[in-house]
C-alpha cells in the first residue's frame, strides 16, 4: 500500500498602485503563476476585479510528495517598478528624471 500526499491549495493576492492615481495607470495588468519557476497560468487583473486575483484548484504536492513552489510574477508595465510580498503586487511609477528645473541654467 502506498500513501500518496493529495490536496489542493490555491494562490490569491492582491495588486497595490503607488502612484497619486496616476492618469497613465494602465486599466489592466497580466499577473503570471509560477509553479516550480515555470510559469503554469496567467490572470488578467483590472480595476474591474478590485485589483484581486486568486487562482483556485492547484495541486499542492507533485506524484513524490513533495510540496509545489508557487510565486506571483506581474508581467512588466512601462513606467513602473513592480515588487512582490508574498502573493501581493506592488507598483511603484518611476520618477522620469528626465526633467529638468527650468530654474538650472
Amino acid at each position: 500500500m502506498t500513501n500518496t500526499k493529495v490536496g489542493e491549495t490555491k494562490v490569491e493576492g492582491t495588486k497595490t498602485w503607488k502612484d497619486d492615481n496616476a492618469k497613465d495607470r494602465p486599466e489592466m495588468i497580466k499577473v503570471d503563476l509560477l509553479q516550480n519557476g515555470t510559469v503554469i497560468a496567467t490572470q488578467e487583473v483590472s480595476k474591474a476585479t478590485g485589483w484581486k486575483y486568486e487562482f483556485k484548484d492547484l495541486a499542492a504536492y507533485d506524484a513524490d510528495g513533495v510540496a509545489y513552489k508557487y510565486e506571483v510574477k506581474e508581467q512588466p508595465v512601462a513606467g513602473y517598478e513592480s515588487k512582490v510580498n508574498g502573493y501581493d503586487i506592488t507598483n511603484t511609477k518611476i520618477k522620469d528624471e528626465q526633467h529638468t528645473d527650468p530654474k538650472d541654467p
